[in-house]
Protein backbone atom coordinates (compact mmCIF):
# COMPACT_ATOMS: atom_id res chain seq x y z
CA UNK A 1 0.00 0.00 0.00
CA UNK A 2 1.18 3.53 -0.81
CA UNK A 3 0.51 6.47 1.51
CA UNK A 4 1.16 9.91 -0.01
CA UNK A 5 1.05 13.13 2.01
CA UNK A 6 1.27 16.61 0.50
CA UNK A 7 3.93 19.02 1.66
CA UNK A 8 1.21 21.66 1.86
CA UNK A 9 -2.54 21.59 1.26
CA UNK A 10 -4.52 23.88 -1.06
CA UNK A 11 -4.24 27.58 -0.22
CA UNK A 12 -1.71 26.87 2.50
CA UNK A 13 -4.05 24.53 4.36
CA UNK A 14 -3.13 21.29 6.12
CA UNK A 15 -1.52 18.61 3.96
CA UNK A 16 -3.88 16.01 2.55
CA UNK A 17 -3.18 12.28 2.67
CA UNK A 18 -4.22 9.54 0.31
CA UNK A 19 -3.60 5.80 0.70
CA UNK A 20 -4.07 3.30 -2.11
CA UNK A 21 -3.13 -0.25 -3.03
CA UNK A 22 -2.63 -2.48 -6.09
CA UNK A 23 -1.45 0.39 -8.29
CA UNK A 24 0.69 -0.08 -11.37
CA UNK A 25 3.67 2.23 -10.92
CA UNK A 26 4.84 3.46 -14.32
CA UNK A 27 8.58 2.93 -14.94
CA UNK A 28 10.91 5.94 -15.15
CA UNK A 29 13.09 6.76 -18.13
CA UNK A 30 16.78 7.27 -18.89
CA UNK A 31 16.80 11.02 -18.17
CA UNK A 32 15.24 10.53 -14.73
CA UNK A 33 17.93 8.00 -13.82
CA UNK A 34 20.78 9.97 -15.38
CA UNK A 35 19.87 13.04 -13.35
CA UNK A 36 18.98 11.26 -10.09
CA UNK A 37 21.25 11.58 -7.04
CA UNK A 38 20.57 8.13 -5.65
CA UNK A 39 22.72 8.70 -2.55
CA UNK A 40 20.53 11.67 -1.56
CA UNK A 41 16.83 11.76 -0.57
CA UNK A 42 15.25 11.19 -3.94
CA UNK A 43 12.75 13.35 -5.80
CA UNK A 44 11.13 11.64 -8.79
CA UNK A 45 8.00 11.89 -10.94
CA UNK A 46 5.51 9.27 -9.79
CA UNK A 47 2.76 8.02 -12.04
CA UNK A 48 0.44 5.35 -10.64
CA UNK A 49 -2.38 3.72 -12.60
CA UNK A 50 -5.46 1.70 -11.58
CA UNK A 51 -4.91 1.92 -7.83
CA UNK A 52 -7.63 1.07 -5.32
CA UNK A 53 -8.28 3.87 -2.83
CA UNK A 54 -7.99 2.70 0.77
CA UNK A 55 -8.42 5.97 2.66
CA UNK A 56 -8.16 9.66 1.95
CA UNK A 57 -8.56 13.15 3.38
CA UNK A 58 -9.16 14.53 -0.12
CA UNK A 59 -12.69 15.83 -0.56
CA UNK A 60 -14.81 13.68 -2.86
CA UNK A 61 -12.58 10.64 -2.64
CA UNK A 62 -14.02 7.51 -1.02
CA UNK A 63 -12.50 4.08 -0.33
CA UNK A 64 -12.90 1.57 -3.13
CA UNK A 65 -12.55 4.05 -5.97
CA UNK A 66 -10.11 3.27 -8.78
CA UNK A 67 -7.64 6.11 -9.02
CA UNK A 68 -4.76 7.30 -11.17
CA UNK A 69 -2.17 9.60 -9.63
CA UNK A 70 0.53 11.72 -11.24
CA UNK A 71 2.68 13.67 -8.79
CA UNK A 72 6.24 14.45 -7.80
CA UNK A 73 7.48 12.29 -4.97
CA UNK A 74 9.75 14.19 -2.57
CA UNK A 75 10.87 11.28 -0.40
CA UNK A 76 13.12 11.05 2.67
CA UNK A 77 14.73 7.93 1.18
CA UNK A 78 17.86 7.34 -0.83
CA UNK A 79 17.81 4.58 -3.46
CA UNK A 80 21.05 2.61 -3.29
CA UNK A 81 19.33 -0.21 -5.18
CA UNK A 82 17.70 0.37 -8.55
CA UNK A 83 14.85 -1.86 -9.67
CA UNK A 84 15.08 -2.55 -13.40
CA UNK A 85 11.72 -3.51 -14.87
CA UNK A 86 10.12 -3.93 -18.25
CA UNK A 87 10.04 -0.43 -19.71
CA UNK A 88 12.53 1.32 -17.42
CA UNK A 89 13.43 1.57 -13.73
CA UNK A 90 12.05 2.41 -10.30
CA UNK A 91 13.46 2.67 -6.78
CA UNK A 92 13.72 -0.92 -5.60
CA UNK A 93 10.65 -0.96 -3.36
CA UNK A 94 8.42 0.58 -6.04
CA UNK A 95 9.56 -2.06 -8.54
CA UNK A 96 7.87 -4.75 -6.43
CA UNK A 97 4.48 -4.21 -8.03
CA UNK A 98 2.96 -7.50 -6.93
CA UNK A 99 3.24 -9.60 -3.81
CA UNK A 100 4.89 -12.41 -5.78
CA UNK A 101 7.44 -10.23 -7.59
CA UNK A 102 10.79 -11.96 -8.02
CA UNK A 103 13.85 -9.83 -7.27
CA UNK A 104 16.84 -10.99 -9.32
CA UNK A 105 19.64 -9.45 -7.25
CA UNK A 106 23.26 -8.94 -8.26
CA UNK A 107 26.26 -9.17 -5.92
CA UNK A 108 26.35 -5.49 -5.06
CA UNK A 109 22.70 -5.54 -3.91
CA UNK A 110 23.39 -8.62 -1.78
CA UNK A 111 26.21 -6.61 -0.19
CA UNK A 112 23.82 -3.71 0.44
CA UNK A 113 21.17 -5.95 2.00
CA UNK A 114 23.62 -7.81 4.23
CA UNK A 115 25.19 -4.51 5.31
CA UNK A 116 21.85 -2.84 6.07
CA UNK A 117 19.94 -5.54 7.92
CA UNK A 118 20.31 -8.06 10.71
CA UNK A 119 17.35 -10.24 11.65
CA UNK A 120 15.08 -7.90 9.71
CA UNK A 121 16.19 -4.81 11.62
CA UNK A 122 17.95 -1.85 10.05
CA UNK A 123 21.60 -1.38 11.05
CA UNK A 124 22.10 2.07 9.52
CA UNK A 125 20.59 5.44 10.31
CA UNK A 126 20.38 6.51 6.67
CA UNK A 127 16.91 5.77 5.28
CA UNK A 128 16.78 3.98 1.95
CA UNK A 129 14.02 2.38 -0.14
CA UNK A 130 15.62 -0.98 0.66
CA UNK A 131 14.48 -0.46 4.25
CA UNK A 132 10.89 -1.02 3.13
CA UNK A 133 11.75 -4.69 2.59
CA UNK A 134 12.69 -5.25 6.24
CA UNK A 135 9.39 -6.83 7.29
CA UNK A 136 8.08 -7.89 3.87
CA UNK A 137 7.84 -11.48 2.56
CA UNK A 138 9.68 -10.60 -0.64
CA UNK A 139 11.05 -13.22 -3.05
CA UNK A 140 14.80 -12.98 -3.75
CA UNK A 141 16.55 -14.94 -6.48
CA UNK A 142 20.37 -14.89 -5.96
CA UNK A 143 21.16 -16.63 -9.28
CA UNK A 144 23.45 -13.81 -10.44
CA UNK A 145 25.48 -13.95 -7.21
CA UNK A 146 26.03 -17.68 -7.69
CA UNK A 147 26.87 -17.49 -11.40
CA UNK A 148 29.38 -14.67 -10.97
CA UNK A 149 31.35 -16.33 -8.20
CA UNK A 150 33.92 -14.53 -6.08
CA UNK A 151 37.18 -15.08 -7.98
CA UNK A 152 36.60 -12.86 -11.07
CA UNK A 153 36.33 -16.03 -13.16
CA UNK A 154 33.75 -18.70 -13.94
CA UNK A 155 33.05 -20.71 -10.76
CA UNK A 156 33.48 -24.48 -10.65
CA UNK A 157 30.44 -26.57 -9.61
CA UNK A 158 31.86 -26.86 -6.09
CA UNK A 159 32.44 -23.11 -5.90
CA UNK A 160 28.92 -22.40 -7.23
CA UNK A 161 27.39 -24.66 -4.59
CA UNK A 162 29.42 -22.88 -1.91
CA UNK A 163 28.28 -19.50 -3.22
CA UNK A 164 24.64 -20.61 -3.10
CA UNK A 165 24.97 -21.77 0.50
CA UNK A 166 26.79 -18.58 1.45
CA UNK A 167 24.29 -16.17 -0.10
CA UNK A 168 21.29 -18.08 1.26
CA UNK A 169 22.71 -17.99 4.80
CA UNK A 170 23.54 -14.28 4.62
CA UNK A 171 20.18 -13.25 3.19
CA UNK A 172 18.23 -15.33 5.72
CA UNK A 173 20.08 -13.66 8.60
CA UNK A 174 19.49 -10.21 7.08
CA UNK A 175 15.84 -10.67 6.00
CA UNK A 176 14.31 -13.69 7.76
CA UNK A 177 10.85 -13.05 6.27
CA UNK A 178 12.12 -13.11 2.70
CA UNK A 179 11.69 -16.15 0.47
CA UNK A 180 15.15 -17.07 -0.87
CA UNK A 181 14.85 -19.21 -3.99
CA UNK A 182 17.70 -21.66 -3.42
CA UNK A 183 17.74 -25.42 -3.43
CA UNK A 184 18.99 -28.42 -5.42
CA UNK A 185 16.88 -27.51 -8.45
CA UNK A 186 18.11 -23.91 -8.40
CA UNK A 187 21.73 -25.06 -8.15
CA UNK A 188 21.18 -27.43 -11.06
CA UNK A 189 19.74 -24.55 -13.09
CA UNK A 190 22.65 -22.26 -12.21
CA UNK A 191 25.22 -24.92 -13.14
CA UNK A 192 23.43 -25.51 -16.43
CA UNK A 193 23.49 -21.80 -17.27
CA UNK A 194 27.17 -21.52 -16.30
CA UNK A 195 28.11 -24.42 -18.55
CA UNK A 196 25.88 -23.31 -21.43
CA UNK A 197 27.39 -19.83 -21.40
CA UNK A 198 31.02 -20.86 -20.82
CA UNK A 199 32.21 -20.84 -24.45
CA UNK A 200 30.33 -17.64 -25.26
CA UNK A 201 31.75 -15.92 -22.18
CA UNK A 202 35.31 -16.90 -23.06
CA UNK A 203 34.85 -15.57 -26.60
CA UNK A 204 33.58 -12.28 -25.19
CA UNK A 205 36.51 -12.05 -22.78
CA UNK A 206 38.93 -12.36 -25.68
CA UNK A 207 36.87 -9.80 -27.62
CA UNK A 208 37.06 -7.21 -24.83
CA UNK A 209 40.75 -7.82 -24.18
CA UNK A 210 41.35 -7.34 -27.92
CA UNK A 211 39.49 -4.01 -27.85
CA UNK A 212 40.87 -2.58 -24.61
CA UNK A 213 44.07 -1.07 -26.06
CA UNK A 214 42.00 0.57 -28.82
CA UNK A 215 39.28 1.96 -26.57
CA UNK A 216 40.98 2.81 -23.28
CA UNK A 217 41.39 6.43 -24.43
CA UNK A 218 38.49 8.62 -25.63
CA UNK A 219 37.82 8.29 -29.37
CA UNK A 220 37.77 11.44 -31.49
CA UNK A 221 34.59 11.98 -33.51
CA UNK A 222 36.56 11.63 -36.75
CA UNK A 223 37.65 8.14 -35.68
CA UNK A 224 34.29 6.73 -34.56
CA UNK A 225 33.59 4.86 -37.80
CA UNK A 226 37.10 3.35 -37.86
CA UNK A 227 36.79 2.15 -34.25
CA UNK A 228 33.34 0.73 -34.99
CA UNK A 229 34.87 -1.24 -37.84
CA UNK A 230 37.53 -2.49 -35.41
CA UNK A 231 34.80 -3.61 -33.02
CA UNK A 232 32.91 -5.55 -35.68
CA UNK A 233 36.13 -7.12 -36.99
CA UNK A 234 37.04 -8.20 -33.45
CA UNK A 235 33.54 -9.59 -32.87
CA UNK A 236 33.76 -11.68 -36.04
CA UNK A 237 37.31 -12.81 -35.19
CA UNK A 238 36.38 -14.01 -31.71
CA UNK A 239 32.97 -15.47 -32.55
CA UNK A 240 30.87 -12.87 -30.73
CA UNK A 241 27.48 -12.28 -32.41
CA UNK A 242 27.21 -8.78 -33.82
CA UNK A 243 23.68 -8.43 -32.39
CA UNK A 244 24.82 -9.19 -28.83
CA UNK A 245 24.51 -6.74 -25.94
CA UNK A 246 28.31 -6.93 -25.60
CA UNK A 247 28.94 -5.59 -29.11
CA UNK A 248 26.24 -2.93 -28.75
CA UNK A 249 27.85 -1.78 -25.49
CA UNK A 250 31.27 -1.52 -27.16
CA UNK A 251 29.79 0.54 -30.01
CA UNK A 252 28.14 2.91 -27.52
CA UNK A 253 31.44 3.25 -25.62
CA UNK A 254 32.92 4.68 -28.83
CA UNK A 255 29.91 6.75 -29.91
CA UNK A 256 29.66 8.93 -26.80
CA UNK A 257 32.46 11.55 -26.69
CA UNK A 258 34.90 12.18 -23.84
CA UNK A 259 34.39 8.81 -22.20
CA UNK A 260 31.01 9.86 -20.75
CA UNK A 261 29.09 6.80 -21.88
CA UNK A 262 27.70 4.52 -19.17
CA UNK A 263 28.70 1.74 -21.57
CA UNK A 264 32.35 2.84 -21.41
CA UNK A 265 32.26 2.91 -17.62
CA UNK A 266 30.55 -0.49 -17.55
CA UNK A 267 33.23 -2.13 -19.70
CA UNK A 268 35.90 -0.81 -17.30
CA UNK A 269 38.66 -0.47 -19.92
CA UNK A 270 42.02 0.52 -18.43
CA UNK A 271 45.72 0.11 -19.13
CA UNK A 272 46.72 -3.47 -18.38
CA UNK A 273 43.17 -4.76 -18.96
CA UNK A 274 42.95 -8.45 -18.07
CA UNK A 275 40.57 -11.35 -18.59
CA UNK A 276 39.45 -10.86 -14.99
CA UNK A 277 38.49 -7.25 -15.79
CA UNK A 278 36.59 -8.48 -18.84
CA UNK A 279 34.87 -11.14 -16.72
CA UNK A 280 33.64 -8.49 -14.27
CA UNK A 281 32.20 -6.41 -17.09
CA UNK A 282 30.60 -9.42 -18.74
CA UNK A 283 28.98 -10.51 -15.47
CA UNK A 284 27.03 -7.24 -15.59
CA UNK A 285 26.09 -7.66 -19.25
CA UNK A 286 25.08 -11.28 -18.62
CA UNK A 287 22.70 -10.01 -15.93
CA UNK A 288 20.89 -7.97 -18.58
CA UNK A 289 20.87 -10.92 -20.98
CA UNK A 290 19.37 -13.23 -18.33
CA UNK A 291 16.82 -10.57 -17.39
CA UNK A 292 15.75 -10.28 -21.03
CA UNK A 293 15.51 -14.07 -21.26
CA UNK A 294 13.28 -14.18 -18.18
CA UNK A 295 11.03 -11.41 -19.50
CA UNK A 296 10.74 -13.32 -22.78
CA UNK A 297 10.09 -16.75 -21.27
CA UNK A 298 7.82 -15.68 -18.40
CA UNK A 299 5.81 -12.73 -19.76
CA UNK A 300 3.09 -12.94 -17.10
CA UNK A 301 5.42 -12.97 -14.10
CA UNK A 302 6.50 -9.87 -12.17
CA UNK A 303 10.31 -9.72 -12.28
CA UNK A 304 12.82 -7.02 -11.44
CA UNK A 305 16.58 -6.98 -11.80
CA UNK A 306 17.83 -5.19 -8.70
CA UNK A 307 21.26 -3.57 -8.94
CA UNK A 308 23.33 -0.93 -7.16
CA UNK A 309 25.34 -0.27 -10.34
CA UNK A 310 24.00 2.92 -11.92
CA UNK A 311 25.92 2.35 -15.15
CA UNK A 312 24.34 -1.08 -15.58
CA UNK A 313 20.94 0.46 -14.90
CA UNK A 314 21.56 3.27 -17.39
CA UNK A 315 22.48 0.76 -20.08
CA UNK A 316 19.26 -1.19 -19.48
CA UNK A 317 17.06 1.88 -19.50
CA UNK A 318 19.00 3.39 -22.39
CA UNK A 319 18.54 0.50 -24.83
CA UNK A 320 14.73 0.71 -24.36
CA UNK A 321 14.23 -3.01 -24.93
CA UNK A 322 10.67 -4.06 -25.80
CA UNK A 323 8.52 -6.69 -27.52
CA UNK A 324 10.06 -9.64 -25.70
CA UNK A 325 9.05 -12.98 -27.20
CA UNK A 326 10.11 -16.58 -26.92
CA UNK A 327 10.94 -18.19 -30.28
CA UNK A 328 11.77 -21.88 -30.15
CA UNK A 329 14.71 -22.38 -27.80
CA UNK A 330 15.63 -18.67 -28.01
CA UNK A 331 13.97 -15.30 -27.75
CA UNK A 332 13.66 -12.01 -29.59
CA UNK A 333 13.26 -8.39 -28.57
CA UNK A 334 13.54 -4.91 -30.07
CA UNK A 335 15.81 -2.02 -29.06
CA UNK A 336 15.54 1.71 -29.67
CA UNK A 337 18.58 3.17 -27.84
CA UNK A 338 18.32 6.72 -26.54
CA UNK A 339 20.48 9.56 -27.87
CA UNK A 340 22.65 9.42 -24.76
CA UNK A 341 23.96 6.03 -25.92
CA UNK A 342 24.20 6.89 -29.63
CA UNK A 343 24.23 10.68 -30.04
CA UNK A 344 24.04 12.78 -33.18
CA UNK A 345 24.78 11.10 -36.47
CA UNK A 346 25.51 7.76 -34.78
CA UNK A 347 21.71 7.57 -34.30
CA UNK A 348 20.46 4.54 -36.22
CA UNK A 349 23.92 3.81 -37.65
CA UNK A 350 24.49 1.26 -34.87
CA UNK A 351 21.75 -0.90 -36.36
CA UNK A 352 23.32 -0.83 -39.82
CA UNK A 353 26.68 -1.79 -38.33
CA UNK A 354 25.25 -4.69 -36.31
CA UNK A 355 23.31 -6.05 -39.25
CA UNK A 356 26.31 -5.78 -41.57
CA UNK A 357 24.50 -3.60 -44.13
CA UNK A 358 26.25 -0.95 -46.23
Amino acid sequence: MFVLTELEGPDGGPPRTIAFANAEVQPLDFAALRDARLDQPITIPLNCRNGTLVESTVEGRVPGQVINIATTLDSPFTSCAIGLVKGGWLPSAFAVTRRNTTMLVDRNVVTQIVGRFENGRRRREQRDFLDLFADQPIRINPLLFVMEGNRRSTPTPTEAEGQMQEVAAKLRVALPKAEITVGPEHLKGALGLIEDSRASLENKQRFLCHLAPLLVSPVARANVEARWNDIIAAADLHGVPRQSITVLTALSAVAVPNGKSPAKRLLKFRNGYTEADAYNALADLRAIELFIAMLSCFPDEAIQLCTADKNLALLWVGIQASNFARVGAGFTYDMTPVDDLFPGNTGLAWKTILEGRD
